[in-house]
C-alpha cells in the first residue's frame, strides 16, 4: 500500500470516527480528543490530518453528502433509462443499509441544526438538497410529460424530498421499531399515488 493510499484510509477511518462521535454526543460534544478516543488513535494523529475541530466538521459533512450523491447515482444509473425506475431506484438508495444508517442519519440531523449558525454547513447541505430536487424533479417532469399528469413535477419532487427526511427523522426516533423497508414505504405510495400507470407495477410491495 502508498503512502498515499494510508493516508487516504486513516483520514476516513477519521472520518468514520467522527460520524459516531456526533450520533452519541452531537456537534457540540464532539471534540478532536473524543474523536481519536473513537478512532483508537492519538489525539495528534488527529491534529496532524485535520488542524481544528471545524476542519474536521467540514470534512466530515463533505463525506457524508458525497457518499450519498455516489450511491444516489449508481442506484439511477443501474436502473436503466425509464424515469419512473430511475426514481424508484433513488427512493431505494434513500433507505439502503449504506444510506440510512442510524447514524449516519444522526450525524446529518446535527448538521442541519447547526447550519442556521453555521454558514458552511448551511451551504453544503442547500447544495445537495437542490441537487436532488434538480434530479428528482427532472425525472418527475419526465413521467408527466409522458403520461399527461396535471402535476406541478417540482412540487412532487419537494413533496418526495420532504417525505425522505421526515421517514429519516422517524427512523431515528423510533428505533429498532422501524425498519428501513416500513420507513420508505409511504414514500414509494406517495410516487405511486401521483403517477399510477408508470409506478404501479415497480411499487406493489409497498401496498
Amino acid at each position: 500500500m502508498t503512502q498515499e493510499a494510508k493516508r487516504d484510509r486513516r483520514r476516513q477511518q477519521l472520518i468514520e470516527a467522527t460520524i459516531d462521535t456526533i450520533a452519541e454526543r452531537g456537534l457540540v460534544g464532539t471534540t478532536l480528543a473524543q474523536v481519536a478516543k473513537a478512532a483508537g488513535v492519538s489525539y495528534g494523529v488527529v491534529g496532524f490530518y485535520f488542524r481544528s475541530k471545524d476542519a474536521l466538521l467540514r470534512a466530515t459533512l463533505d463525506q457524508l453528502a458525497a457518499d450519498y450523491e455516489a450511491v444516489a447515482s449508481r442506484a439511477a444509473e443501474k436502473a436503466g433509462p425509464s424515469p419512473a425506475a430511475k426514481l424508484v431506484a433513488i427512493v431505494e438508495a434513500d433507505f439502503s443499509a449504506e444510506v440510512a444508517q442510524r447514524r449516519k442519519i444522526a450525524a446529518w440531523t446535527a448538521f442541519w441544526s447547526e447550519s442556521r449558525a453555521t454558514p458552511a454547513f448551511k451551504q453544503r447541505c442547500i447544495e445537495l438538497q437542490d441537487a436532488y430536487l434538480a434530479l428528482t424533479g427532472a425525472l418527475c417532469r419526465s413521467i408527466v410529460e409522458a403520461g399527461g399528469y396535471a402535476v406541478d413535477p417540482q412540487v412532487a419532487a419537494a413533496g418526495l424530498n420532504a417525505m425522505v427526511y421526515g421517514q429519516w427523522i422517524e427512523l431515528q426516533l423510533r428505533g429498532s421499531k422501524l425498519g428501513r423497508e416500513q420507513a420508505k414505504k409511504p414514500c414509494l405510495l406517495y410516487l405511486k399515488a401521483l403517477f399510477p400507470d408508470e409506478l404501479a407495477a415497480l411499487v406493489r410491495d409497498a401496498a
